[in-house]
Parts: C-alpha cells; sequence; structure tokens
C-alpha cells in the first residue's frame, strides 16, 4: 500500500468518525435518580431485570438500537452533587474535594471549582467554533455561565440550579410548577429544541440537558399517569400504585407512587425524542454523539439484581444506565468494561479532535476506542481502577475501587473489608475477603495510595466540620431572633414573639439531634441503609 493510499484511507476514516464535514456534535440527556434497571433498553443482555416490564422508553430504545450500551457505567458518587462536579472537570469527587451531598468539609475551606477546565471549556479550546450550552440541574456552588457556558437558564441568580429549582416557578415564593410541566421537563425540552434550531447544521455545539426528573417529589401531567393506569401492571407494581387520580395529585405525598414515576420516565423520554426529530431534519443526527445517563442510582428500586441504591456504595447506588449512539459507535452493541462518568470529558476532548492539551490532574480515559470496538477496546486512565470516596456524616463512610472483575470496600470507621466479584455477583451477596485477601490487599494498596496522594477528605474532619456547621446554626438562629424580637413590645406583640420563640426552640431542638445522629453515625459500624435511630 502506498503512502497516497494511506493517507485517502485515514481521510475517509476521519470524516466517518467526525462526520461530513466537521467536528461533531455533543448531546448529554443527565437524568436526575434514574436506576440502573428503569428503562425499557435491556442494560445487560445476559440479564432480564437490567430493563423495567413496566417503564417505556422507546427512543431511548432507537438511540440504543443505533449505538451502544454498556452494562457497568458507573456515576461518580451515590449523590448528585458530587457527580455533576465530576463529570464536569473529569475528575474524581475525591480529588475535587466534594464527595457527598452538602459536604460540610468542602463547604469549611471555601472550595470553588471555577479555575477547573469543564466540558465546555475543553470544547471550546479546540478552537473549531463550539456553542455550549447546560439546561437544568446545576452542580452546586458555581453557575454554568462561569464553567465556560454560552446558554444556560439559571434561574437565581447566586448559585446554580438545584432541586428545588425543579419543584417551584421561584423559590421564594415557593409558587409550585404549572401541572403541565412537571418537573421543568417541557420547558427544558423546549428550550433545548430551541438551541438545536438554532445551531444544528450551523456550528458545532455541546448541549447538556439536565434533567430535575426523576428525583423526588414525583411528578408527572395527569394525562400520561392515566395512560399507565391502563397498562398491564409490572411485577413491582401493588394496590399502592393504582390509588384515585385526585391522591395522586398530591406529589409530595405520593412521591414513591410508580405511576408518577414510569409517567416521568415516559415524558424524558419523549422530550429526547423531539431533540432527536430536530437533529434529523438539520442532518446533523448522523454527526452528533447523544449520551444518555444518570447522576446516581435509583432512589426508588429495586435496581434490578444489584443491591441496595441512591446514597449507598453498594451497585445500585453507583451503576447506572449508559447509552451513547453517534458517528462511528458500534450499532446494536453492549459493552461491559467498566465507564465512570469522569471519563466524558477526555472523551469528548478525543472525539472532536481537538489538538489543544488535555487539562492537568484528570482521572478519567478517553472511551473513544470502546465506542469503535466495544468489549475489545481498551480505555487508557491516568489512575488504576475506579475510586469512590464517600466519607459522608449522615451515611455509612466507605471508600470504594472497582478493578477488573472485583470491587472492594472498606469501612472508614471499622476497617473492615468486603470483596465481592461484580461480574458474577452483581447482588453483592457473596464476600470474598477471607478467600481472596491477597487480591483484597492488592486493590486496597492501590486505593490507600490513590487517595493519600490526592490529599483526600478525612472522615474524622467531616464530623468535626459538621459539629462545627450546626454550632454555627445554632448562634445565627439565637442572633436572627434577636434582631425580631429587639423592636417588639413584650404585651401588644406578645403573640409574635411566642412565635418566634416556638421557631427558635424547634430549630434549637433540631439541631440537637442533628448533634445526636453525627454522633451515632461516627460511633456505628453499620454498611448500609438508614442510620442507627437514637433511644
Amino acid at each position: 500500500m502506498t503512502r497516497a493510499t494511506t493517507l485517502v484511507l485515514f481521510i475517509l476514516f476521519s470524516v466517518c468518525l467526525l462526520g461530513r464535514e466537521g467536528p461533531p456534535n455533543f448531546l448529554v440527556i443527565y437524568m436526575d435518580d434514574l436506576g440502573w434497571a428503569d428503562t425499557s433498553v435491556r442494560m445487560m443482555d445476559s440479564e432480564p431485570d437490567s430493563r423495567s416490564d413496566f417503564y417505556r422508553t422507546p427512543n431511548l430504545e432507537k438511540l440504543a438500537a443505533r449505538g451502544m450500551r454498556f452494562s457497568n457505567g458507573y456515576a461518580p458518587a451515590p449523590t448528585c452533587t458530587p457527580s455533576r462536579k465530576s463529570i464536569q472537570f473529569g475528575k474524581t469527587p475525591a480529588r475535587l474535594g466534594y464527595t457527598f451531598v452538602h459536604d460540610v468539609l468542602a463547604i469549611k475551606r471555601g472550595l470553588s471549582w471555577a479555575e477547573e477546565a469543564s466540558l465546555a471549556d475543553v470544547l471550546k479550546a479546540s478552537d473549531q467554533n463550539y456553542v455550549t450550552a447546560h439546561f437544568g440541574k446545576g452542580m452546586g456552588k458555581e453557575q454554568m455561565k462561569t464553567i465556560g457556558y454560552d446558554a444556560h437558564d439559571e434561574f437565581d441568580g447566586r448559585a446554580s440550579n438545584g432541586n428545588f429549582h425543579g419543584d417551584y416557578v421561584d423559590l421564594k415564593s415557593r409558587r409550585p410548577l404549572p401541572a403541565d410541566d412537571p418537573k421543568r421537563i417541557y420547558s427544558l425540552t423546549a428550550r433545548s429544541v430551541d438551541f438545536l434550531g438554532k445551531h444544528a447544521g450551523k456550528r458545532p455545539f455541546l448541549l447538556m440537558v439536565s434533567h430535575y426528573a426523576v428525583h423526588v417529589p414525583h411528578q408527572a401531567t395527569p394525562a400520561v399517569i392515566e395512560r399507565y393506569r391502563k397498562l398491564p401492571r409490572g411485577k413491582y407494581l401493588t394496590d399502592a400504585d393504582y390509588l384515585p387520580p385526585n391522591q395522586i395529585a398530591k406529589a409530595r405525598k405520593t412521591s414513591a407512587w410508580r405511576l408518577q414515576y414510569a409517567a416521568m420516565i415516559d415524558e424524558v423520554d419523549a422530550g429526547m425524542g423531539k431533540m432527536m426529530e430536530v437533529l434529523e431534519k438539520s442532518g446533523e443526527l448522523e454527526n452528533t454523539y447523544v449520551i444518555y445517563t444518570s447522576d446516581n442510582g435509583g432512589g426508588l428500586g429495586p435496581n434490578g439484581p444489584l443491591s441496595w441504591g441512591k446514597a449507598q456504595l453498594f451497585e445500585g447506588g453507583l451503576r447506572v444506565p449508559w447509552v451513547v449512539a453517534g458517528p462511528g459507535v458500534k450499532a446494536g452493541a453492549q459493552c461491559d468494561v467498566p465507564v465512570v462518568q469522569w471519563d466524558l470529558l477526555p472523551t469528548l476532548h478525543d472525539l472532536s479532535g481537538s489538538k489543544a492539551p488535555l487539562p492537568k490532574n484528570l482521572d478519567g480515559g478517553s472511551l473513544r476506542d470502546l465506542l469503535l470496538k466495544g468489549n475489545a477496546g481498551k480505555v487508557i486512565r491516568p489512575v488504576e481502577g475506579l475510586i469512590f470516596h464517600y466519607p459522608c456524616y449522615f451515611a455509612p463512610p466507605l471508600s470504594v475501587i472497582r478493578l477488573g472483575d472485583h470491587k472492594l470496600m472498606r469501612h472508614l470507621l471499622t476497617g473492615e473489608r468486603r470483596l465481592y466479584d461484580v461480574v458474577k455477583d452483581p447482588a453483592e451477596e457473596t464476600n470474598l475477603i477471607r478467600s481472596m485477601r491477597s487480591r483484597a490487599d492488592q486493590l486496597d494498596s492501590v486505593m490507600k495510595k490513590y487517595l493519600e496522594d490526592i490529599g483526600a477528605e478525612d472522615v474524622g474532619e467531616v464530623y468535626q466540620a459538621r459539629l462545627e456547621e450546626l454550632d454555627l446554626f445554632e448562634v445565627r438562629a439565637k442572633e436572627n431572633f434577636r434582631k425580631k424580637t429587639r423592636d417588639l413590645d413584650p404585651k401588644k406583640d406578645a403573640a409574635e414573639v411566642a412565635r418566634l420563640k416556638a421557631k427558635l426552640q424547634a430549630d434549637l431542638e433540631r439541631f440537637a439531634r442533628n448533634r445526636v445522629e453525627v454522633d451515632l453515625n461516627r460511633n456505628s459500624s453499620h454498611w448500609a441503609g438508614s442510620p442507627p435511630k437514637s433511644n
């Protein structure tokens, strides 16, 4: 083969991979609390329970048919905020210093991530005229406009969108969202469709649609709920799921009912279908990588054969649905190689054809080889294995590493270890620590070295930070009471003084209970589920 022929073949391959003429587009559909088995797509061919027999996601089925399912796709953490930071910056929550929701130690340290390079920054640095947008739930402290996104929908001027933005029109009045826009599913879809209509086919784009669904409280439109009421029951549904509409409409009291949950999943899927239609009409569907996944494991459950769920470091809390379609991706394929969302940044950098250097100290590796070759491909990461550090004050504090087929879990208070073969035993029923102690030691050594190298959070410091925070809350509550009662007349305003005093007393009692919970948790050896209760 001549050099000229080789060059021609390389150009043809590049055109096939990167689309018709220029760099590819990226559309990320990021769900909230969606479990591994909460779609109608089977995430693992050999596991029937890796799909739902009741929830319906026809557009995701179409995406999977022309793309790849990852049976071992992981979220960065079992709760939302650390995952949402990690996916943006290509680093583990441990390296970023924010490892669980309301990370009190990170707050105490005043950490900021505004200087981190985001997905948007990486694509814009490629000098290929990318336009970037993020719509929906944010990542905590930093707003999306501060980390490289050209378009966004921040509703609060001080911080990025959070859970309550998916429940209320505005946070001050606590005015609920209208019935025709539950969890902002429809307005998010409309905003995303509008963005695609403006830019698809005109310039390359990154659009991240970050849903508030399916986080509690579960909300959906009545018509879709009623459609699911008429479908054949799934095996996990009970009579309680079929209460009358006037009861199921009270979203906060019915946040665990599966008709609402199913309807939410359906409505998000329909919105994704509308985005696919815009891409197809613009001629950009084949030139767009569409990535569908969730920020943590399912909160409603059960999560197929996986154990536990949201807020736990067992498989049900970390393993999530993950489907990718786009130029060069093997159609209808299943990939079993473990992947994690901090791989996304180097993946987008690679697929975009960027010549700019990658940011420093990344933990992820490009998934390009997997997308092209499936199980025959490889991911090369700077860090060995997938490491999850969770020094949480309100849940069992654990550190976990997935390396090859095995997963080691270490309890941060007791030092107790558990080892599972999560390929043969995804339910994590058989602890191999006694029969495979040398393998456990090997994984433990890799994990410890990594956590030491990055100066990961210490669980003792986390408990101390939480107690200091409660002390601060108490001081603020007392000061607020003094300010509000300073100019009140003890006799004329007796009712208002009594109301404020009762509120203060309730707050002080709550802080006292919180301190008891911290003390119970930091002296506990429990591994999962609710923490021990005080008498």
